[in-house]
């Protein structure tokens, strides 16, 4: 007699959703190897061919542990009303603190090198690494 008390049609469930879970985890191993070796290869490329093909890899290996891992896939469709407003959220909140972290102005902190002349200071000359509002040139 078996230590549970579950019907055999119960066991066979659990049995198909323990190699599901296996296949799942296998999958996820895969992404995480090629993305490995995608970022040693990609590594010499832009930084936008790398960064995309980077978190395209995440969402998918982020959609596969959240369907199954989660058990989003067997629930209902309630689950979209919690879904959908928290990814709405966190757009929001990306794009209101946008201002913030891209828009800095030039400090000694945050210097913008590319805007930076290269020549000698003079001493005692007054030193601003601001851009000029009307550049010469």
């Amino acid at each position: 007699m078996s230590d549970t008390n579950l019907t055999h049609d119960q066991e066979m469930a659990v049995e198909s959703h323990t190699s599901q879970y296996i296949k799942i985890f296998l999958i996820l191993i895969v992404f995480t190897v090629s993305e490995y070796l995608y970022a040693s290869i990609f590594a010499n490329h832009t930084f936008l061919v790398l960064v995309l093909g980077l978190m395209t890899m995440a969402i998918i290996k982020a959609t596969l542990v959240g369907l199954y891992f989660m058990h989003l896939k067997f629930e209902g469709k309630w689950v979209y009303a919690m879904l959908v407003p928290a990814g709405i959220l966190a757009l929001v909140l990306t794009f209101a603190l946008f201002p913030d972290v891209a828009m800095q102005p030039i400090t000694e902190e945050n210097p913008d090198l590319e805007g930076i002349e290269t020549t000698p200071i003079q001493p005692g000359a007054a030193v601003s690494i601001l851009r000029p509002s009307n550049p010469v040139g």
